[in-house]
């Protein structure tokens, strides 16, 4: 399970990362008698069954159809502790392994970073805490894809493996580790239509390590944080046109209008350039279709790995005709990046969509959030 992506595969994860919000996304279920209410996310419910709870994931990869998966969490003195589940997980549980970036943000999330024994690709951890553990010794990596090491997981003796599928393939790496008594968790928050479903399976974190109630207060808050900064600039009239990522290997990958990006960019008071284009992932597009609508966009944001103007003039120098070049509008979400080139925005972001909103708020319309300091985004010079 790879950590780390290339730059397109990159730039499509964080495309198919936000879709539009709309009323038919958004919909309640009540967990049983749990405190927790799963308002935005389709990917999984959590329910009350008798002395245990049922965590159920739906289609947890890409182009998945009817493909569930089902837990069973039961507390150390339960009736089912005496029964073979082979789903069944004793919660809190205490040692775990993620085999994504996002999971780390969870985790933190939740306050139990000090409960991860393993990832994959650890030299890509931005994480302060979790890079120290690594360069201790505490935390180990486990590999990823067909270098996956299962001697060590064993080694580690894990309570639950989190594990994140990109297709079908990755079901053979998770039977596997279910002969050798491994349990492992599909977790899928990138395919949510929206940032705020991406954010809810944070419910399914806390759920493992017995915390629902109180993760749910603070997923709340959050919520209402997000959506009264969208009330901030939902009555702007000025929409400045936004144009999104950079181009790889003379191809540009273009987020669609159903995108997690564009959706940001809407709730933000922007105007996507190509929010008319009706799909959730990026697509890519020859640079000659890019310039003919690019050139006049009044900010360029999310341009993949620059540090600098000068890097992305060295891509090519008809970049340098484009009005947010000119006027120096050009910002990107990689401030907070770790000497091997993990980025907090991709690992720590999933779960502060309210902060990344008001990052890219304060970039359009700096008049309405005149005091807020960039968390993610930095300006380029």
């Amino acid at each position: 399970m790879r950590i780390f992506w290339s730059l397109p595969l990159l730039i499509m994860i964080l495309a198919a990362c936000c879709r539009r919000e709309n009323s038919d996304a958004v919909h309640n279920r009540q967990t049983g008698d749990l405190p927790v209410t799963v308002k935005f996310a389709r990917g999984f419910d959590i329910q009350n069954k008798d002395s245990f709870k049922t965590i159920m994931i739906y289609n947890p990869w890409q182009n998945a159809r009817n493909i569930s998966y089902s837990y069973e969490l039961y507390p150390a003195g339960s009736p089912l502790q005496n029964k073979e589940f082979e789903t069944a997980i004793k919660v809190p549980v205490k040692r775990v392994i993620c085999l994504s970036t996002t999971h780390i943000g969870f985790m933190e999330y939740i306050e139990e970073l000090g409960s991860i024994v393993g990832l994959s690709g650890s030299r890509y951890v931005s994480n302060p805490y979790l890079a120290d553990q690594i360069s201790k010794g505490n935390v180990c990596d486990v590999g990823y894809d067909e270098s996956i090491n299962y001697e060590l997981i064993l080694k580690l003796q894990p309570d639950l493996v989190i594990a994140y599928g990109i297709s079908g393939n990755e079901t053979g790496f998770s039977e596997k580790l279910g002969e050798l008594g491994v349990r492992v968790m599909f977790v899928a928050e990138y395919l949510e239509e929206n940032v705020l479903a991406k954010m809810e399976w944070v419910k399914v974190f806390a759920a493992l390590f017995a915390k629902e109630e109180r993760i749910s207060v603070r997923y709340d808050s959050a919520v209402e944080r997000y959506h009264s900064l969208v009330e901030k600039v939902s009555g702007l009239e000025n929409r400045p046109t936004v144009l999104l990522g950079l181009p790889w290997k003379g191809t540009w990958y273009v987020s669609g209008g159903d995108s997690h990006a564009a959706q940001l960019i809407s709730d933000a008071g922007g105007d996507y350039l190509w929010k008319d284009i009706q799909y959730r992932d990026s697509k890519p597009m020859s640079l000659e279709t890019i310039f003919g609508k690019a050139y006049k966009a009044e900010f360029w944001l999310n341009t993949g790995t620059a540090g600098s103007i000068r890097e992305i003039l060295d891509i090519d120098q008809r970049f340098e005709s484009f009005s947010c070049i000119r006027s120096n509008k050009v910002y990107n979400c990689n401030k907070l990046v770790s000497p091997g080139g993990g980025n907090e925005y991709f690992e720590k972001g999933v779960v502060e969509p309210d902060v990344i909103l008001a990052d890219l708020i304060a970039i359009l319309h700096p008049e309405v959030l005149p005091s807020h300091q960039l968390k993610y985004y930095k300006r380029l010079n």
